[in-house]
């Protein structure tokens, strides 16, 4: 027997309740396979299935049409067997944050259980029943209710089968292509767009009126309300896809023709913003967008964070193009986005007028404002929304003053808010006028003194002051410095805020001419281009925003400005691309999509492409947050803990580790290029410090050989055992330094440690060849001294045996007394003499000829000996 409980349990929780629709509920039990008549004709007439099981269904109705599908129904089951129990209850739809769907019945209700009848069997809820009076054909009589059901006043239902029964449903659409229709482009976009419009319009049989831009046609049952709105959805995909120069954005609305008549003056009458309309998307109330059914999925308009009713604007898209789960999870407030105005020159919003601007009074940049945006998740953001969406309750003067001085998220994303578009504020003229640099940012960094020129207490008193007797104080300054652009450009600024756009953009042109550096007047391309833009000359704004990029190319915002004039002409899906390549470049333009209340025409198609980029950096900032632990254990596999390299890469893991709990783009990207960053400087380390360790190790080889060569010369070879044993180590540590490529952990960290020891161990082996080395030159210099002595002592015994006694014998010719008595007494003293003193002689002359020649002699033996060791 179906239980009512078992379908309530199974009705979501809702914690918090969005939106709220009283209605009528069906609860159907059946046997078997239910007649698929059933639920189509429920659907027919407006009927939403609220949840299901295998033998019963609850069904929710918006209006009294409940009552005719029954009666069709009932007509029906009298000619074909319907064993169909049906239970018309008094309900309330239920819509949470998400649009999750529940069901409010009373608690007495809910207990029901019921015996599914042989035939079609309907009872109507006392509370319900009122809504049936005054339909024509439909009878009631009271009827006592059956066991398990509620103790309440129950109706039987019977139905006349004379009476046709017709749902009270229809709708008007009316379509509106975007843009100036006196542009060529528009012409000629919207009549091949058109073309492909009344195909649909024609095999659908619609009837439809062409006035001023205006398609006009009516929608006469829910059928053909489904059928239009799906071919709309999949006709403008197509285009898009396989024809897009036939492509022209075009809002559709769809309204509910109670209250409307069928004629020229439909559109006027419709209260919406045409200019403010998101393309693509049939916008309607969210009652009829749940009529559609399945297949297609509702968005916010404006996706408010505030409580919204049935009847509020909403749109829808196909369910293949992504439902809420391909949609950033983002609430905007409403209040911030609302106005009627054509928006703010110096923060874009509606809800002011330019002269009653917060901006106009701030001062700063706000890089620290920007910073904090740029690291703030979905939840910040919507927090922030929701404390502005309060504050703005009482007004718009009031509700800013309180966010000014906020300290909590609602007052850090207003400010800001307020600093996106700071380039055409006030509080950015004293900047601009002091920077001597030709780019931006970098530009503004270069500051030049202040001067003493009057503008400047102009500038100061321009956001309280007067503006016809400031303008009058102007003109003799101007006089007086008549090449001073900045008086042109305080002058623009007054002619914008006294309603003469047209003479504050000739102003900034004039300003832009006179101009000192390529920065300065980008500026003044900037400021022309955001006129432009606020008074709905996109092409002439892009124009504008193109200048500045050429004059400085890394100005981002005007390529964001760009991107924006796009979104407000409609083409946001053409835009897409340029959105993500300056995401690329900027991480931060990301976070400043998601709260740029000029893009509010786009949200749709942004929130939804972005969760693309969103996705890719979510999921690899995951792999990165748990690769940290791995990367720190890698680079400590290559680099001991005291190396430079370990220090400076841990201490920005860490960095990185405090990054990883925030859930912002900004910080997904801060740690995929940290750890990319990591990565690939630990590549780069190892790469060169692996450079650097063979080089060092070649240099010790060679340093050991010549160690090895200078040793081979100690002429006592059994006192080097110590010195070969370290030499014959240090070579071969050496050689397996030389011969490895140190492509793993392994072999580059012991290396890093071999090239400290060895080189330790070659200094101590060069300290020691320095002994050897004086042993060996000792030896040699003792040797070259003997064979030299030797050479010249021979040479002098001979003349002394030679020469002394030739001496006494010719002495002893000639007579001479001196001769024979050494002949015959001092002969062998005199000789002894002799030799004494000439060895004596020879000795040092030998000492003196091996110390000027020992470096030659030595190096020659050297050579000598190489060689020989070489031929062999």
């Amino acid at each position: 027997m179906p239980q009512l409980a078992d379908l309530t349990r199974r009705l979501p929780q809702l914690k918090e309740i969005r939106m709220s629709s009283s209605g009528i509920a069906l609860w159907l039990c059946w046997q078997g396979d239910l007649n698929p008549a059933v639920p189509q004709t429920l659907q027919d007439y407006g009927g939403m299935t609220v949840v299901a099981e295998r033998d019963q269904a609850l069904w929710y109705f918006f209006s009294s049409d409940v009552f005719l599908a029954l009666a069709r129904l009932h007509i029906w089951a009298k000619f074909n067997n319907l064993p169909v129990a049906v239970q018309v209850l008094p309900a309330k739809l239920l819509l949470g944050m998400r649009r999750e769907v529940g069901l409010s019945l009373d608690s007495a209700l809910t207990a029901q259980e019921v015996l599914v009848p042989q035939s079609f069997t309907v009872w109507v809820h006392g509370r319900a029943r009122e809504s049936a009076i005054g339909i024509p054909g439909i009878s009631m009589e009271r009827t006592a209710s059956l066991q398990g059901m509620a103790n309440a006043e129950w109706s039987g239902f019977g139905a006349d089968p004379r009476m046709p029964y017709q749902s009270t449903l229809g709708w008007y659409a009316v379509l509106h292509p975007l843009g100036n229709p006196l542009d060529k482009k528009f012409q000629a976009g919207w009549r091949d767009f058109f073309a492909e419009i009344e195909g649909v319009l024609q095999r659908h049989r619609l009837k439809f009126i062409l006035h001023e831009q205006f398609l006009i046609f009516s929608l006469d049952n829910l059928r053909q309300f489904r059928l239009w709105v799906r071919d709309l959805l999949h006709l403008v995909r197509e285009i898009k896809e396989q024809r897009p120069t036939r492509y022209w954005p075009c809002v559709s609305v769809i309204v509910d023709r109670k209250g409307f008549n069928f004629n020229n003056e439909l559109p006027r009458k419709i209260r919406v913003d045409w200019e403010q309309l998101m393309p693509d998307f049939p916008h309607m109330s969210y009652r009829n967008a749940y009529l559609l059914g399945e297949g297609f999925t509702i968005h916010d308009v404006r996706f408010s964070v505030e409580h919204t009713s049935m009847d509020d604007w909403s749109n829808v898209g196909l369910d293949e193009e992504g439902g809420n789960g391909g949609m950033l999870p983002l609430l905007v407030s409403g209040r911030l986005l609302a106005g009627t105005g054509h928006g703010c020159f110096y923060c874009g919003m509606r809800n002011h007028e330019t002269t009653s601007c917060p901006t106009r009074n701030m001062k700063g940049n706000d890089r620290d404002t920007l910073s904090a945006l740029q690291m703030m998740d979905f939840d910040t953001i919507n927090a922030g929304f929701k404390g502005i969406e309060d504050a703005l309750t009482a007004g718009v003067e009031e509700g800013f003053s309180q966010l000014a001085g906020a300290s909590g998220a609602e007052g850090v994303l207003m400010r800001a808010i307020f600093a996106l578009n700071s380039a055409v504020q006030l509080r950015f003229i004293p900047g601009m006028w002091l920077a001597r640099g030709k780019d931006y940012p970098r530009g503004l960094e270069e500051q030049a003194p202040h001067d003493d020129n009057p503008v400047w207490d102009l500038y100061h008193r321009f956001a309280g002051a007067d503006l016809i007797p400031l303008e009058k104080e102007l003109g003799p300054v101007i006089a007086r410095n008549p090449r001073d652009y900045r008086s042109r450009t305080l002058q623009g600024f007054i002619a914008l805020e006294r309603g003469d756009p047209t003479r504050a953009l000739a102003l900034w042109k004039e300003a832009a001419t006179l101009c000192n550096t390529p920065l300065q007047q980008a500026w003044h391309d900037f400021l022309q281009g955001r006129l432009h833009e606020m008074q709905g000359r996109y092409p002439q704004a892009n124009e504008c925003y193109r200048q500045a990029v050429r004059l400085c190319p890394l100005w981002i915002d005007a390529e964001y400005r760009q991107t924006v004039c796009q979104v407000k002409m409609g083409f946001a899906d053409q835009a897409l691309g340029h959105v993500f390549n300056l995401i690329q470049r900027d991480p931060a333009i990301f976070n400043r999509l998601l709260v740029d209340p000029e893009l509010e025409r786009g949200h749709l198609q942004l929130f939804s492409a972005l969760t693309i980029p969103w996705g890719e950096a979510e999921k690899r900032a995951a792999e990165d947050r748990q690769g940290l632990d791995r990367l720190l254990g890698e680079v400590g596999a290559w680099f001991p803990d005291e190396h430079p390299f370990t220090l400076h890469a841990t201490e920005r893991i860490g960095v990185l580790r405090q990054i990883a709990d925030s859930r912002s783009f900004v910080a997904f990207q801060m740690l995929i290029n940290g750890c990319a960053g990591i990565e690939r400087e630990l590549q780069a380390r190892v790469a060169r410090e692996g450079r650097e360790l063979k080089e060092r190790f070649k240099g010790y080889m060679e340093r050991l050989t010549r160690v090895r060569d200078e040793a081979a010369w100690f002429p006592f070879p059994s006192l080097l055992i110590e010195f070969n044993r370290d030499y014959n180590k240090c070579a071969a540590n050496l050689n397996w330094a030389i011969r490895t490529h140190f492509q793993t952990a392994e072999s580059f960290k012991k290396a890093q440690a071999t090239v400290e020891t060895e080189m330790d161990r070659i200094k101590k082996l060069e300290s020691r060849l320095k002994f050897l080395r004086i042993v060996r030159d000792a030896t040699l210099f003792t040797l070259f001294m003997g064979r030299t002595f030797m050479w010249m002592e021979i040479g002098i015994l001979l003349c002394i045996l030679v020469v002394l006694p030739l001496s006494i014998y010719y002495g002893d010719k000639a007579g001479a007394s001196w001769a024979l008595g050494l002949a015959s007494a001092e002969k062998w003293q005199v000789q002894k003499l002799l030799i004494m003193f000439f060895s004596l002689f020879a000795l040092g002359l030998a000492a003196l000829r091996t110390a000027l020649s020992f470096e030659k002699r030595k190096d020659r033996l050297f050579r000598e000996a190489q060689e020989k060791a070489n031929k062999r």
